[in-house]
């Protein structure tokens, strides 16, 4: 089938992008990745999270 319906290949992307982010089993994946520190190390990017009182809340 060559002329698919714009619609259904609109939703087959999306569907494929959803695979993506949740793969089959349905657990989102997500990668973290640290910001580049210019003229620093990566011990110098240290965010010190596990400190107290380092939270939006406090």
């Amino acid at each position: 089938m060559t002329d698919e319906n714009p619609t259904r290949s609109l939703a087959r992307a999306h569907l494929s992008q959803l695979i993506d982010l949740f793969g089959t089993d349905g657990c989102l994946r997500i990668s973290t990745a640290w910001p580049h520190v210019v003229g620093g190390s990566t011990s110098d990017a240290d965010l010190d999270c596990d400190k107290p009182g380092n939270d939006e809340r406090t």
